[in-house]
């Protein structure tokens, strides 16, 4: 019903207005409207219906302000019927559903501090009695990366520590292996004198040293050297004349043209400036009976820019091929 109005008439009491029964159904009926509606208020952009507020601006946004410091209080907030915000809580209300922050494009979701009693992040459980170490799947550093006391560059890992010792270790009864080789993780218990030797498989244990390779003033070495045919004295083996007065020598000479092969002993000396040798215990297959010794090869010595040199002249034609350990003593 379209809003009643009275005729008070032109000036008072001129009779033109409406009676006061006339008046008084006017204003029922306008009573009678405005509580038939006295749920629904309309102003002039808003409707407020029960418990409803309304924008009536076609695509408008409703915005709520306090004036000057003031502010919009609201004790219990609800978004779209799923996120609830009350006192300094936000939950969702739909049992079991995750609560999601989402920045927008490239944006992040940033929090000044935070306390995180349960949950995973990527992956790592959060919460527990026992804190649990954050798996990174891969670690990038562009330039370089410092961890307690470790820098990691290019391919170089060094301590960053003054006199500091670049330790790497396996736990409990793990191992350390590079490239495909395995370390042991302690000492071998086998004594004073080890050495390290690989089983052919990249496993690494330390042994005792085979025939106490480990000598103070001695070693054990050995070698080989071709010989071509001629008469002049050609060099097998040197060693520093400083370092060792002498060596004891284990030869085998192959002359495989000839088909003479021979295995004997030489010892050399010195005294600072000439070399002396001695050879004995020459075993060879001679004629076949083993008494016939074949020298296609003469051995010698000499002193050359402070080495002693151990010689051998070929007597024939024929490429000598020599094999040799030799146990040098020192002066």
């Amino acid at each position: 019903m379209a809003r009643q109005t009275i005729n008070i008439g032109a000036v008072a009491d001129d009779g033109t207005g409406d009676s006061i029964r006339v008046s008084g159904v006017k204003i029922n009926e306008n009573f009678a409207e405005v509580y038939t509606q006295q749920q629904l208020v309309n102003l002039t952009h808003f409707e407020f219906d029960n418990n409803t507020i309304k924008g009536l601006l076609s695509n408008a946004d409703i915005e709520m302000s306090g004036n000057g410091t003031g502010h919009v209080d609201i004790s219990d907030l609800t978004i779209d019927s799923e996120i609830n915000l009350s006192d300094n809580e936000i939950k969702t209300n739909t049992s079991n559903t995750n609560l999601k922050f989402a920045p927008n494009g490239t944006g992040s979701v940033e929090i000044a501090k935070a306390d995180i009693n349960g949950g995973a992040i990527d992956g790592t459980v959060i919460g527990g009695a026992t804190p649990v170490a954050g798996t990174v799947t891969t670690l990038t550093a562009n330039t370089q990366a410092v961890m307690d006391g470790v820098t990691i560059k290019d391919n170089t890992v060094s301590t960053n520590a003054s006199n500091s010792t670049l330790e790497l270790n396996g736990s409990g009864t793990g191992n350390i292996t590079l490239n495909g080789v395995q370390f042991p993780n302690s000492e071998d218990a086998v004594g004073p004198n080890q050495v390290f030797q690989t089983n052919g498989s990249g496993v690494v244990a330390t042994v005792k040293s085979p025939s106490g390779l480990l000598f103070s003033n001695t070693s054990l070495d050995d070698g080989t050297a071709t010989l071509t045919g001629n008469s002049v004295a050609q060099a097998i083996d040197s060693f520093s004349a400083s370092t060792f007065r002498g060596a004891k020598y284990t030869i085998q000479i192959s002359d495989a043209t000839a088909n003479r092969f021979t295995l004997i002993e030489a010892n050399v000396t010195h005294n600072g400036s000439s070399a002396f040798i001695s050879t004995h215990g020459g075993a060879d297959n001679g004629t076949g009976d083993g008494s016939t010794v074949y020298d296609s090869l003469a051995l010698s010595a000499d002193i050359n820019s402070g080495n002693v040199r151990l010689l051998g002249t070929v007597n024939n034609t024929n490429s000598q091929v020599i094999k040799f350990i030799r146990r040098p003593i020192k002066v």
